[in-house]
């Protein structure tokens, strides 16, 4: 048995760390056409969250949490994880209001949050504005740093015996009787495999579409914003109900700033963007309008990863109907950084035909988008 991944995100590495291993006899490669991470993976926010998650991925995103502290110790590598918190407040009273019953809803599923009054925020966060009327905190939320956590992953895989080629591309899978025999790489070597593992992101629909597999994948180019160092103070990792901010403040001082502004997509082929003016101002403008210090702290950089959004914003992950041997994992719509060590997991048990302990992502298979994905 061997198997092949295609995508050198965390996704694709996470899969390969997990089947070696689990099973360290089982050739495992990964074909990645840029250099691991060098679309969304590398580009994310990298927040570590369970906060606000859909019930469809709650349980994967509880079980991924609880991989986390300990992931540095398993992939002897260093993610800069840190479980400080996350904190997530409300400006507006219609927001404040609904409040209760959004905590209530995700406590019953297990999710530790709980309810700040505005006399507390401060020692929380010291510096968010008084305009703030309370807030919701999540003790197990954290974040991490992206680039890190693919090498960390790249590296760890390595170790145990997967190899990672960068700079490969994959032009199509090879299909004979309804299932996977290998795959084609794009100087015309045809690698043979047992399973293949689609993790290649916002690519991951056009190696299917080959196949009569439509994977209903829209591509968004996604805004981040690195400031210059600034005194170190805030913990947290920040949020705001209806207003798009992700704010965190990394080791060296500096503001990383996100929360979904879009960036102007000018080749998607070959993963180019470029920043939008209007989406630096406005992102910049709810920062400093939730979080003041922020505000006259220089822009050091702007960059934006290509993520892969579904018509639900929720990830598909598992077999692909009609292609015997073919798993994905895709869709992760902004979200799934966090959610790399259990998918990980979940892929290698799939490809090695073990537990695939269904019951965290039962809800995230392909064919609850039938009216969209069509097989033919």
């Amino acid at each position: 048995m061997s198997v092949v991944i295609i995508g050198g995100g965390l996704m694709g590495l996470s899969a390969a760390f997990h089947l070696r291993r689990t099973d360290s006899s089982v050739p495992v490669t990964v074909f990645e056409r840029a250099g691991v991470g060098a679309a969304a993976s590398g580009a994310s926010a990298a927040g570590v969250r369970a906060m606000g998650r859909d019930p469809a991925e709650r349980a994967l995103a509880l079980e991924s949490l609880r991989r986390w502290p300990e992931l540095d110790r398993e992939l002897e590598g260093e993610t800069r994880y840190r479980r400080d918190g996350g904190l997530r407040v409300a400006v507006d009273d219609v927001a404040w209001r609904a409040a209760p019953a959004w905590v209530g809803e995700q406590r019953a599923e297990g999710v530790p949050l709980e309810l700040i009054s505005d006399r507390s925020l401060q020692s929380l966060a010291p510096g968010l504005t008084p305009a703030c009327l309370g807030g919701v905190h999540c003790a197990i939320d954290g974040q991490a740093e992206a680039m890190p956590t693919v090498l960390a992953f790249a590296a760890a895989a390595r170790r145990l015996g997967a190899r990672v080629e960068e700079g490969v591309a994959v032009s199509g899978l090879l299909i004979e009787h309804g299932r996977v025999v290998g795959v084609a790489r794009a100087d015309g070597t045809r690698v043979a495999c047992d399973v293949a593992i689609m993790t290649a992101g916002a690519w991951s629909a056009t190696q299917l579409a080959a196949h009569g597999v439509r994977l209903p994948l829209e591509t968004r180019a996604l805004q981040m914003l690195l400031t210059a160092p600034a005194p170190k103070v805030l913990t947290q990792v920040l949020g705001c109900f209806d207003r798009k901010l992700s704010l965190k403040q990394l080791g060296d001082g500096s503001y990383l700033i996100g929360g979904g502004w879009p960036a102007l997509i000018t080749d998607e082929t070959d993963n180019r963007w470029t920043i939008l003016d209007d989406s630096v101002r406005s992102s910049r403008e709810v920062a400093g309008a939730i979080y003041p210090a922020t505000a006259g702290v220089p822009l050091a950089r702007g960059w934006a990863g290509l993520e892969a959004f579904t018509p639900d914003g929720l990830p598909i992950i598992g077999s692909v109907p009609g292609l015997e041997g073919v798993f994905v994992a895709a869709g992760f719509s902004g979200h799934g950084f966090a959610l790399s060590p259990a998918v990980g997991d979940i892929l290698a048990r799939l490809a090695l035909g073990l537990d695939a302990r269904e019951t965290l992502w039962r809800g995230l298979r392909l064919d609850r988008l039938a009216r969209e994905a069509v097989t033919t």
